[in-house]
C-alpha cells in the first residue's frame, strides 16, 4: 500500500510538472503570436511618425481609404514651395480617387525646421537642387521618400509595382527627382507646372527669375540630349525601364515660364528613346493642348489661360475634381494623371 501511495505522488507530481510546462510554452507562443500580429492598420488622413531613417528629415502623411485592400498602388504626393500636406489632396481632387479607384497617397512634407534664415531649405521647398537630395547615391529627401513608400508595402501591403508619383510647383521639381533617381521605384509621374531635373544646382540659382534663369527662366538654352544627361547622372548605370512622365503647365503662368514644360519634354523623350515631334495632337478642352510622343510614355498638356495653379474641374462626374476656388477651373489634372498611371480600370 504505501508503494502504491508513493507511485501515486509521483504520478501526479509528473503530471503537474508537465502541465506547469504546456502552460509555459503556451503563453510563450501566444506572446509570439500576438508580436506577430501587426497593430491595426490607420485609414484615413494621418501622420506616419516610424517610417525608416529619414535621411532627409521630412514629415510624412498618409491617406488610406476605408475600402482599400491589400495590394493597393500608391501615388505619392508632392506639395509646393510654402505649401504642407493637409488638404493638398481635397483641394487638387486627389482624395476622390483615392477613394474611386482603392489607391493609397503618401504625402512627403517638408519641415519647418529646415526652412528660413540659416536653414537648409528655404521656403518650405524640397531641395531638388542638392545632389545629396535629388541622386541615387544620396542619403537626403529622395532616400526619405523611398523609405515611405517601404513602409506602405510593408504596412499595407502596397503593390510595388504600381508606385506612381505627382506633385505641384516645386512639387513637381520633386517628382521629377524621384522619377529619375528611383527608376525601379516609380512607374510613372505627373508633373504640375514644375520645374526641369537638374535645372539648377544652387539654391540661387534654383530661385532665380531673370530672362536666362535655368529654371523658371523663358529661354532653353540646352538641347534635348543635354536635358536626357541630366536625369540620367541622377542613377548612372541605370539600363533598366524609365517611367512614364506626363506633364501639366500654365500658358498664363508668371511665376514658372511655360517654357518648363519643353525643357522636361526634352528631357524626358531623350532618355526614352522618343523623338521631340508629337505623334499626336488633340484638343480635350477649350484651350487646351494635349501632345503626346511615342506611344504615349509622355504627354504634355498645355492650358493656355492657367497661370501658377493647380488644373481642376470641380463637379460631381468622375471626370470633375477639386475645390471650388482653389486652382483654374479647366480640366481635372488628377483624373488624367491616374488614368495615364492606369488607375481605375
Amino acid at each position: 500500500m504505501v508503494f502504491l501511495s508513493v507511485a501515486g505522488a509521483e504520478s501526479r507530481s509528473r503530471a503537474l510538472r508537465i502541465t506547469t510546462v504546456l502552460a509555459a510554452v503556451v503563453a510563450v507562443l501566444a506572446a509570439a503570436l500576438v508580436a506577430a500580429v501587426p497593430a491595426r492598420a490607420q485609414t484615413g488622413f494621418h501622420e506616419v511618425q516610424d517610417f525608416g531613417g529619414n535621411p532627409g528629415n521630412l514629415k510624412m502623411f498618409a491617406y488610406v481609404p476605408q475600402g482599400a485592400a491589400s495590394g493597393a498602388p500608391v501615388v505619392v504626393l508632392f506639395h509646393g514651395c510654402g505649401g504642407s500636406a493637409q488638404n493638398l489632396d481635397v483641394d487638387t481632387g486627389w482624395r476622390k480617387y483615392a477613394d474611386a479607384y482603392g489607391f493609397t497617397i503618401v504625402f512627403p512634407e517638408q519641415k519647418e525646421e529646415n526652412v528660413g534664415s540659416g536653414g537648409l531649405v528655404p521656403h518650405k521647398c524640397f531641395s531638388a537642387w542638392n545632389p545629396a537630395d535629388r541622386t541615387r547615391a544620396g542619403q537626403g529627401e529622395a532616400r526619405s521618400v523611398v523609405q515611405m513608400v517601404d513602409h506602405m508595402k510593408e504596412r499595407y501591403g502596397a503593390d510595388a509595382d504600381r508606385v506612381y508619383a505627382a506633385g505641384y510647383s516645386g512639387g513637381g521639381a520633386a517628382t521629377n527627382v524621384m522619377l529619375a533617381a528611383y527608376p525601379d521605384v516609380f512607374k510613372a509621374g505627373a508633373v504640375f507646372f514644375g520645374m526641369a531635373y537638374g535645372c539648377a544646382d544652387t539654391e540661387d540659382d534654383y530661385f532665380d527669375t531673370g530672362l536666362l534663369a535655368p529654371c523658371p527662366g523663358r529661354i532653353n538654352s540646352l538641347t534635348p540630349r543635354q536635358w536626357g544627361d541630366k536625369l540620367r547622372g541622377a542613377n548612372p548605370g541605370w539600363t533598366g525601364a524609365r517611367p512614364r512622365v506626363q506633364i501639366w503647365h500654365g500658358g498664363s503662368d508668371l511665376l514658372i515660364n511655360k517654357n518648363s514644360l519643353e525643357k522636361q519634354r526634352d528631357g524626358w523623350t531623350d532618355v526614352l528613346g522618343l523623338p521631340q515631334t508629337p505623334a499626336a495632337t488633340s484638343r480635350p478642352a477649350l484651350g487646351v493642348t494635349k501632345q503626346v510622343y511615342g506611344s504615349g510614355q509622355v504627354e504634355t498638356y498645355l492650358i493656355n489661360s492657367m497661370g501658377h495653379e493647380a488644373p481642376v474641374d470641380p463637379g460631381t462626374g468622375i471626370d470633375k475634381c477639386g475645390t471650388a476656388g482653389q486652382g483654374h477651373d479647366s480640366l481635372c489634372g488628377p483624373y488624367y494623371a491616374a488614368r495615364f498611371f492606369g488607375l481605375g480600370g
